[in-house]
């Protein structure tokens, strides 16, 4: 329920809420995870196509039982703002006040958040998820009345405000048992890429459910099939007992306030950023199309650039790992910077789509990135709730995103609101760049040591050369002239040591300090040979 809430309160138009009901439960599903040895890049999926990948991901024992009904389950995130939206707005006649309505079931929702997350990771799933459901049908049923009964306007804010908070948060147990069933496993970062494709999915057809349902059927029809659909998969979620992580032993001690933590704080700030990009580019690409006098295309738009982030999800958790956790973050968060400046070049419809397609595809990889630190970073008894975290700033941003995009767009046109997304992916950047030293090092010492890298080339190319007196010239050749070299023909070695050029320490070519450098504090490259 956590997208189109506020570009209604601008725009008050149905198409747009359910045009952009999309992203902000968009970190409910994606790829929260790797085992150590995956951030590190010495675990990756098994050799062979992703296909073969995703195929023995779904063959998990339990997986096939808890993927439908979370599924079924998942579809109510992309249908319940819209569904209170235009069922208020047909009592009420406004938008304003449909939107107004669906914001606080937002708001409230954003506020328990983590507070649910923690009591998952305490009581288990199955007792969280039935108290969840059980207030949230109580909230629905209440608003509804409220509505029918054309009952005091606070009373709607208050069932809306229950109905959101109590929303059970379906994808963050998928993940969790993802988590819990292939921890340490190759087939993680596939299993929850799967789970970032499947949820572009549910973003796509939840508004297109609800908007047929109101129109063919009657206004409150979207609102009860979310709740109904709601009901069969958390109830059928909370039944797979076998799969769930259980409770918190109730022995062991409770965990630390993770905000506390400035490594948290960073992933937040960063994810922060990236809804105020979410919020933007789905007014944008709405005002855009209306602009260009198609407003059909906005919502075809926004579905590019959600095939974007889906497909790109798909590869990156088919993938090997190629360098270490922090710097495919770092790497990501750059990308996205120049991806959500993209949009900005757009200067037509057709040129449009491509752009939206590239913006998205930098999105699922970033997400990817940040809930894989958000687990290695928080203990494994507060890891749901860490995810919850990044669920509320993806939601504080849209918050934020969604208004100051309208106002642009109101003040010069839908160009403008592009400035929004474009400055969001910048402030993602600037955040991941300088706060980078908080962020977990999972590089070994020779890879953090200065100058390692040449260090490990330049005993590679002494192992090569031999014994032979011509060793030296050999290594010279292999790694290029040797840096900081003296007027005495000495060569600085990363930490500041010296050795003389064209020749090797006393012995039978083993450094002196058995491959680590005596000043430099860094291991040179690995063992001694």
């Amino acid at each position: 329920m956590l997208r189109g809430l506020f570009p209604l309160l601008i725009w008050g138009n149905p198409v747009v809420s359910a045009s952009v009901v999309r992203h902000a439960c968009r970190i409910m599903s994606d790829p929260p995870s790797t085992s150590p040895a995956l951030a590190s890049g010495s675990g990756a999926p098994a050799s062979g196509a992703g296909g073969h990948v995703y195929r023995r991901t779904l063959a998990t024992p339990g997986a096939a039982q808890f993927m439908v009904p979370a599924f079924v389950g998942r579809l109510p995130i992309a249908m319940h703002a819209l569904g209170t939206v235009l069922v208020v707005q047909d009592r009420a006649g406004s938008y304003a006040v449909g939107g107004a309505v669906a914001a606080a079931g937002a708001l409230s929702e954003a506020v328990c958040v983590p507070r649910v997350g923690r009591a998952l990771d305490r009581f288990g799933q199955t007792r969280v998820l039935l108290a969840g459901l059980a207030g949230h049908l109580l909230g629905v049923a209440a608003l509804l009345a409220a509505v029918r009964a054309d009952a005091p306007r606070p009373l709607w804010f208050l069932a809306a405000a229950v109905a959101g908070g109590c929303l059970p948060p379906v994808g963050t147990c998928v993940r969790a048992r993802w988590s819990a069933l292939l921890t340490g496993s190759a087939l993680l970062p596939a299993a929850l890429a799967l789970e970032a494709a499947i949820d572009e999915l549910v973003f796509i057809l939840g508004p297109t459910l609800v908007t047929a349902l109101v129109t063919l059927v009657d206004p409150a029809a979207g609102l009860l099939a979310s709740a109904v659909l709601l009901g069969i998969g958390a109830l059928g979620l909370a039944l797979q007992h076998g799969t769930d992580p259980g409770p918190r032993s109730a022995s062991a001690a409770p965990p630390e306030r993770i905000m506390r933590r400035p490594d948290t704080r960073t992933l937040v700030a960063i994810v922060f950023a990236i809804g105020i990009g979410f919020g933007g580019i789905d007014v944008a690409m709405v005002a855009f199309a209306r602009e260009e006098g198609l407003a059909a295309v906005g919502g075809l738009l926004l579905g590019m650039f959600a095939a974007g982030s889906g497909i790109s999800g798909l590869i990156s958790g088919a993938r090997r790992p190629d360098r270490p956790l922090r710097a495919r973050l770092l790497r990501s968060v750059a990308l996205l910077t120049v991806g959500f400046a993209l949009p900005l070049a757009g200067v037509g419809v057709a040129a449009m789509i491509p752009l939206a397609v590239l913006a998205g595809a930098t999105v699922a990889p970033t997400m990817i990135n940040s809930n894989a630190i958000m687990e290695r970073i928080v203990p494994p008894q507060a890891r749901t709730e860490g995810f919850a975290w990044l669920t509320m700033a993806v939601v504080a941003g849209l918050a934020v995103g969604s208004p100051l995009a309208g106002r642009l767009i109101d003040a010069g046109g839908a160009r403008l609101g592009y400035v929004v997304p474009a400055g969001a992916g910048l402030l993602a950047g600037l955040t991941a760049l300088l706060r980078r030293q908080h962020l977990p090092d999972d590089r070994s010492p020779a890879d953090r040591s200065p100058g390692s890298g040449f260090a490990r080339r330049w005993f590679a190319a002494q192992r090569f050369a031999g014994d032979s007196s011509g060793g030296g010239v050999v290594a010279r050749l292999a790694v290029g002239p040797l840096p900081g070299r003296g007027a005495d023909g000495t060569a600085r070695l990363g930490g500041g040591g010296r050795r003389r050029a064209g020749t090797r320490p006393s012995g039978s070519g083993r450094h002196s300090s058995g491959g680590r450098h005596s000043s430099g504090g860094g291991d040179l490259g690995g063992p001694a040979t």
